[in-house]
């Protein structure tokens, strides 16, 4: 690869200098050609006036007297000379009376053109002011054609020649240029192979001693740097131990181990409790000591496997030779540890706790990212179980299967919100009393690759746990005001009073969601008054002042509010006060048995006499069959929603415009 990049290159220079070299010569040689071939036809032009001074003295007498015998004598006289072909006389109208090389009863050529190599030439013959014919003769150009050739021959040769030499010299000058580059072209590659011990030798001091001084120090500080990077490929920039790229590779060594079925795999994935306290008070600078003095010590503490800083507060320590009941032992050991580590900073002291989660090798678990996840599964459900304690993943435990369940929905729901697969549908609320119009609540589905529709129970669980219910809101708010938009449009009166849309406590607690409903309100121009929010109890009672904020600024545009699920908590009769809602929606636990169930019916009145105490419109939800529906119009309730009423199904579709 080498010798064909050297004689590339060395050819290259050879063929632009010989094609430069070789142009030039042509230009040389064919202006020399041109030049002499000038100089001869104006040698001919000299010649072609002298025979005409010479022949027009010579030829007057004889032929004005018609002596043209004596006429034929002198042309053939003249005719010995080189140079003249043939002459012929003619008379003013153009017969032959004299020839000499011609034969007479051939029409003469055109004069003054080329014909081959002659010149035909014709003057006329004037004596006392009367001309009496013309002369006809062909000249000779030959001599201009042999001239002109040897002169290109000889030039040639001289050209080539300068051609070959210069050949000669350019292949020595290219072959002392680029054997040096050919030896760092041979060096560069070896480093590039990762041969840095790689050197080239210096000879003298000319520039070719300095690229290759330059070149030797070049690969020095590669070698310097590779060995820096590669360390920081590999670990953690802060504290020193091995970063999560480094953890999986050496995961991935793990199971590819052929003893690991007899000897399987231990992971360990620990989160540290608290740390974000220490974080958010004394800053990221306090943080950062602690890390640093914390996994000193567990470094020095826990001297088993190969342990990772994975991100953050998180860590990975992956073990071999180690049985589940030991795994068990050595990570309460730890969690032990680090809840007795002290830590100070600036007068203030922290005490930090952790959650360990464990997951051990198996037929099920043979790739790092089921590993990972796993073990990452195990940590969360030692958080959830109340910190500071040890979980190991069991995959047939009820926890971690709807766990698994979450790990598979959660792409969809991502994937539906990016293709658009979600549906809205609603479910009537049916007036119970005269004078009350009817009106609708929105509820979603999701339609799945194969058309299939999903009730909610399938995805919003999963949408909670991982945050993704803003972004539902949202689209559920966009779309519905494009609905009604569309049928403002149409200009024909919308069969519900209104819409109600769920808010999920995730949007709630997001200080910008109030002014995206009212953006969206306004660019599809809707009444907000065909708005109405529900709001969860048990979301309210969470978000007391975001709630308190979205409803003053809801009622503030024009929209109203439900408070869903009311009677479900325990301080709900406390904050129906606080919380300046226009509908109750009684909680449908206290309303599918109502009409079995004393205590049901008792609370139910209850919420409708303070309903109707505080001005508010009541909703009863889960009206299952015709006997809960005759209950809750006995009590009084304003609005029943339940099957035996209307069961979901898509919006109304729009009007024609």
């Amino acid at each position: 690869m080498i010798l064909k990049i050297k004689r590339s290159l060395r050819a290259k220079l050879l063929l632009a200098s010989l094609v430069v070299e070789a142009l030039m010569l042509a230009l040389l040689v064919s202006n020399s050609v041109r030049l002499i071939e000038h100089h001869l036809s104006a040698q001919l032009d000299a010649r072609i006036q002298a025979v005409e001074l010479a022949y027009k003295t010579a030829v007057a007498v004889p032929l004005a007297s018609r002596d043209y015998a004596t006429l034929r004598d002198i042309l053939d006289g003249w005719r010995k000379a080189k140079d003249i072909t043939y002459l012929a006389v003619t008379d003013p109208d153009g017969r032959i009376l004299a020839s000499s090389g011609w034969p007479p009863e051939q029409a003469l050529p055109l004069v003054n053109r080329n014909t081959g190599q002659v010149r035909d030439v014709r003057f006329a013959v004037d004596y006392l002011g009367q001309t009496y014919g013309h002369v006809h003769y062909g000249m000779s150009t030959a001599f201009m054609d042999q001239a002109s050739g040897e002169l290109l021959v000889q030039s040639s040769l001289i050209a080539l020649a300068e051609i070959i030499l210069s050949l000669v010299l350019l292949s020595a000058i290219g072959y002392l240029l680029t054997r040096h580059l050919v030896t760092l072209a041979e060096a560069s590659i070896n480093v590039a192979q990762g041969h840095y011990e790689e050197r080239m030798e210096i000879k003298g001091e000319d520039e070719v001693a300095v690229l290759a001084q330059n070149f030797n120090s070049m690969t020095d500080a590669v070698r310097s740097r590779i060995a820096d990077l590669s360390h920081q490929a590999s670990h953690d920039s802060l504290t020193g131990l091995y970063n999560r790229r480094a953890f999986e590779a050496h995961l991935q060594e793990m199971l590819a181990d052929p003893g690991l079925a007899d000897n399987p795999l231990t992971m360990l994935y620990l989160d540290l409790d608290q740390f974000k306290v220490v974080n958010d008070t004394c800053g990221h600078a306090a943080g950062d000591e602690l890390l640093i003095d914390l996994t000193g010590m567990i470094e020095q503490r826990f001297p088993y496997g190969f342990l990772a800083r994975l991100g953050g507060d998180e860590f990975g320590i992956a073990m071999r030779d180690c049985q589940p009941s030991e795994a068990v032992r050595r990570a309460g050991q730890l969690i032990e540890e680090i809840c007795a580590f002290p830590f100070s900073w600036e007068g203030r002291s922290f005490r930090l706790g952790a959650s360990i989660g464990i997951v051990r090798s198996g037929p099920d678990m043979m790739n790092v990212t089921d590993l990972l996840i796993a073990a990452d599964t195990a940590c969360y459900a030692a958080k959830e179980h109340g910190r500071n304690r040890v979980e190991v993943y069991t995959p047939s435990d009820e926890w971690y299967r709807q766990r698994s369940e979450d790990f598979r929905t959660m792409p969809q729901v991502t994937a539906a919100l990016a293709e658009g697969r979600f549906m809205l549908f609603h479910q009537r609320l049916e007036p119970l009393k005269a004078g009350l119009p009817v009106t609708a609540e929105i509820l979603l589905r999701l339609a799945d690759p194969l058309g299939k529709i999903n009730s909610p129970s399938r995805f919003i669980a999963t949408a909670e746990r991982y945050n993704l219910m803003p972004y539902i809101d949202r689209w559920v708010v966009e779309n519905v005001c494009r609905y009604l938009a569309g049928w403002g449009k149409s200009e024909q009166v919308f069969p519900f009073a209104h819409l109600a849309v769920n808010v999920s406590g995730a949007s709630l607690g997001l200080a910008d969601f109030p002014a995206f409903v009212r953006q969206q309100i306004e660019q599809h121009g809707i009444d907000p008054a065909m708005l109405c929010f529900e709001i969860t109890e048990s979301c309210a009672v969470a978000n007391v002042e975001p709630a308190l904020a979205f409803i003053d600024q809801m009622h503030a545009i024009g929209a109203t509010l439900a408070l869903d699920d009311f009677g479900s908590g325990l301080s709900s009769f406390g904050y129906l006060k606080r919380f300046k809602v226009d509908y109750l929606k009684i909680d449908g636990m206290f309303v599918k048995n109502i009409d079995q169930d004393p205590s049901d019916r008792a609370v139910v009145e209850a919420i409708v006499q303070l309903a109707r105490v505080h001005g508010l419109t009541t909703i009863a939800e889960y009206v299952c069959n015709e006997a809960v529906d005759q209950a809750v119009q006995e009590i009084g309730v304003d609005y029943a929603q339940g099957f035996v009423r209307h069961k979901p199904e898509p919006l109304p579709a729009l009007p024609a415009a």
